[in-house]
């Protein structure tokens, strides 16, 4: 065997009968390792880290310290599990919404919009002399030709599609140069017969003075509060006396709420979707569209009901607001403009959506859903795309009626990029009806003066109580929470802390600094010495 020395520290021998190297470690390798060693078994030795000491103790059996290996190595991977599993709620849920108050007060909650419509969508005389009035087929009596006026209502879901009848009365309009929202502007019985007094606040007043005509998902109804329109439909003599904002009240019970005395003309029915004598109220958000998710109560004909409303608010902070809008799942008001409607709320950006969405499929919109003008009315001749395609329409989640699974709002792209707002005020209501009877009544006689109640409606809309619930949405989690979170689940399982994180860095780092200067200066006084 032939021994050939390398410079350097490592010597190889080089066996030539097997032909392979022999490598012995160098020096510097075992001082490294043994220094290493040393300073995690120090360390082992004075931490405060759980178990880390019982591994390294003097007196323990092999078994006992591998027992205690085993347990430090548990503690750890379930800190470990813990702590991935902490951070994936942190990003999963970045935000949460909790009860901040529940006595808020309710004169900072604007009164909500309430939206009047009659169950009989077509006045009966009103449909009779415009037929009497158009040109029609010559076997066509004017009673048959009102009659067919019913087809109208086919966009709310009544009645199955019938193009023979779609396309003649389409032919009729058209040789009468009329269209669809024209005819449902002259049959919906106008606001001023319908509401024959008005109080609010304890004050009678003009109904023209508080209620205007607007488009809903019901058709034309008669709204009050109602602020969503770009431009408003009161009359324009009383347009300065409006006030720029939604209406509030400082006060509860009937006697300071808005209470209005409706006449349903039950002898003027033509066509309703309910079958009774009587008025859908609306009740929502003054700036959302008069859409069928308000809180909708149905007043029948010769009742006086009582509708008590308990408002709810919630709003999001500064920092709930700093995450995008796909993360904290809501819009700011002013982060989306929409194309009719004045102000972004949930409910107007899927109304907009479903008529883009029938747009989309017909080329053209129904006249019970916002149009700004620039898109075409539907006509009869459209009325069985529209039909056949209303589940597009009709359905919270357009074109998504159809699936009986739940389905994750995460897992979907939310349709037209609707998002719910991150400031809402939603108004649960509860109401109690009965027999209206004025033989013995003595309140408010000047209310009914003048009036000779036969089937006419009460209703009373006012808040419940003076205070409400407030919620407030925040973050899940900011960086003092993480590092509480995370701390906890440290220190629970290994006692973790910073004084032991720099325990670590410590021995591994600033150690070695003292350990070289040490060991210096001792070669410096054992230099001196020997001079000596």
């Amino acid at each position: 065997m032939q021994k050939i020395t390398f410079k350097g520290l490592t010597q190889r021998v080089i066996d030539k009968n097997v032909g392979f190297f022999k490598v012995r470690p160098k020096r510097s390798e075992f001082h490294c390792r043994s220094w290493f060693g040393k300073q995690l078994r120090r360390l082992c030795d004075i931490t405060a880290l759980h178990g880390y000491s019982q591994i390294v103790r003097d007196g323990y059996s092999a078994l006992e310290r591998s027992v205690w290996f085993c347990a430090v190595v548990a503690s750890t991977i379930s800190a470990i599990a813990l702590l991935m599993i902490s951070w994936s709620w942190t990003v999963e849920t970045p935000t949460v919404t909790v009860t901040e108050t529940t006595n808020y007060p309710t004169w900072n909650f604007p009164f909500p919009a309430v939206t009047v419509c009659n169950l009989n969508k077509i006045s009966a005389t009103a449909a009779l002399q415009r037929a009497r009035t158009m040109r029609r087929p010559g076997n066509m009596t004017a009673e048959e030709l009102s009659d067919m006026f019913r087809l109208f209502l086919h966009v709310s879901g009544l009645g199955q599609a019938d193009p023979a009848q779609y396309k003649r009365l389409h032919d009729i309009m058209l040789t009468n140069n009329l269209e669809i929202p024209q005819l449902m502007g002259e049959f919906t019985p106008p606001c001023g017969t319908l509401l024959e007094r008005c109080m609010w606040k304890g004050t009678q007043w003009r109904c023209d003075n508080l209620f205007q005509v607007v488009n809903s998902t019901e058709g034309l109804c008669c709204s009050f509060n109602y602020y969503g329109l770009l431009q408003d439909n009161y009359p324009k003599k009383i347009t300065v006396s409006v006030p720029r904002d939604p209406r509030r009240v400082m006060a509860s019970g009937y006697q300071t709420g808005l209470s209005v005395l409706l006449q349903p003309f039950a002898e003027d029915y033509h066509s309703t979707d309910v079958a009774s004598y009587g008025f859908k109220l609306m009740i929502h958000n003054s700036y959302d569209y008069p859409d069928n998710d308000a809180e909708i109560k149905i007043v029948l004909a010769g009742t006086e009901s009582f509708v008590t409303l308990t408002p709810t608010a919630t709003y999001a902070t500064e920092d709930a607001l700093s995450f995008e809008p796909s993360v904290r799942n809501c819009y700011g008001r002013t982060e989306r403009v929409l194309s009719v409607l004045q102000r972004y709320s949930y409910v107007n950006c899927m109304v907009e959506c479903r008529a883009a969405t029938i747009y989309a499929k017909c080329g053209c919109i129904p006249y019970h859903l916002p149009n700004n003008g620039s898109l075409r009315n539907c006509e009869m001749k459209d009325m069985e795309c529209v039909v056949r395609a209303r589940d597009r329409y009709q359905t919270a989640v357009p074109a998504m009626n159809g699936s009986v699974e739940r389905i994750s709002y995460r897992s979907i792209a939310p349709p037209c990029g609707c998002l719910p707002g991150c400031d809402k005020v939603q108004y649960p209501s509860q109401m109690v009806t009965g027999v209206m009877n004025r033989s013995f009544s003595f309140n408010a006689l000047s209310f009914f003066k003048d009036i000779q109640l036969k089937n006419q409606s009460l209703v009373h809309i006012f808040l419940a109580d003076l205070t409400a619930t407030h919620f407030r949405m925040d973050i899940y989690q900011d960086s003092l929470g993480v590092l509480a979170s995370f701390g906890g689940i440290l220190g629970l399982f290994l006692g973790f802390s910073i004084i032991t994180g720099f325990e670590v860095i410590y021995f591994f780092t600033i150690r070695l600094l003292f350990d070289a200067i040490t060991k210096k200066n001792g070669k410096r006084n054992a230099s001196s010495e020997g001079h000596d």
